[in-house]
């Protein structure tokens, strides 16, 4: 049978955020329910993970008939709701402004008369004039990065027994859903220069071997006036997340996918999505798909 211990840090390897980083996040947790004191030795790694699913502010769970949790499903929220379990949430800041430039475009023109001729000087020559250019919107326009977080844990099924839920196949590593995965629902605001708005995510993906995934990343782009490609990912022959490339108009409703293809098996995911919210403002964010077999109830953090 599968060792359900290793269920328990697969769950904390997610919960603590950085997959590769939690034992960490175990030992911090560790530490401050002794008051700050390193020193305990009776505590273990699945003890310290079933610490880390008890936050200040509660995750919605299940667990099974011994209180342990086996299930987290999908939810998400902003950045101030992850912060209020108590968990980290990363080191990554994209809050900063772009920059833009500091003096306005100038160029040399010659002078004209209202009708149209040139002006000239006592020696004939052309007169001249230092202008600024006409601003282009795009050019003085300023993104500000916020972003959401999407997290799921599903290390209830038993890859001895069962091979399929809902429809979706059951592995050794997991749920092998592929296809879209995340859809999020943005409203673009009225009058935004046209110009293309970078939808970017970070995916931290486990399995049930508390193996933790790295998916090869593709950006996608929301682009605002005229069309744009969409992904293709028709070579890829490893597991690679994928964002959509979406073509719109200022004020419109778009929804927007976050994709998956070659997933071998999957138990745990938890993906950050950054968006630009001086240009939309996000609506919804539910799970897609095949996924949306398998992940059960659904919550959407205020905007």
């Amino acid at each position: 049978m599968f060792d359900s211990r290793k269920k328990v840090i697969a769950l904390a390897a997610v919960v603590c955020v950085a997959l590769t980083s939690f034992t960490s996040c175990l030992s911090s947790k560790e530490q401050s329910s002794n008051g700050g004191s390193s020193d305990n030795s009776n505590t273990t790694a699945a003890d310290s993970a079933q610490q880390t699913t008890t936050p200040d502010v509660e995750i919605d769970q299940i667990k099974n008939e011994d209180g342990n949790v086996v299930v987290t499903p999908f939810q998400s929220g902003s950045l101030e709701e992850f912060a209020a379990t108590g968990m980290p949430a990363g080191n990554d800041d994209l809050s900063a402004e772009d920059p833009t430039s500091a003096q306005p475009a100038t160029e040399v023109v010659e002078v004209t008369e209202a009708n149209g001729e040139k002006v000239t000087d006592a020696q004939g020559q052309a007169v001249t004039e230092i202008v600024t250019k006409p601003t282009d919107a795009s050019s003085e326009y300023v993104s500000k990065m916020e972003k959401r977080y999407c997290l799921w844990v599903d290390i209830s099924p038993d890859p001895d027994t069962t091979t399929e839920k809902n429809g979706v196949q059951i592995t050794q590593d997991g749920y092998a859903f592929n296809g879209q995965i995340i859809k999020v629902t943005f409203k673009l605001k009225d009058n935004i220069p046209e110009k293309d708005y970078a939808v970017r995510f970070t995916p931290d993906f486990s399995t049930l071997r508390a193996q933790s995934i790295k998916p090869q990343v593709i950006q996608g782009n929301i682009r605002v006036g005229g069309d744009i490609a969409p992904q293709d990912v028709s070579n890829e022959t490893n597991c690679v997340a994928y964002g959509d490339n979406v073509s719109a108009k200022a004020g419109d409703t778009v929804d927007y996918y976050i994709n998956l293809k070659n997933n071998t098996g999957l138990a745990a995911m938890l993906v950050w999505v950054y968006y630009d919210s001086n240009a939309m403002d996000v609506v919804s964010i539910s799970a897609a798909g095949d996924y949306a077999k398998i992940a059960k109830g659904t919550q959407t953090g205020t905007n």
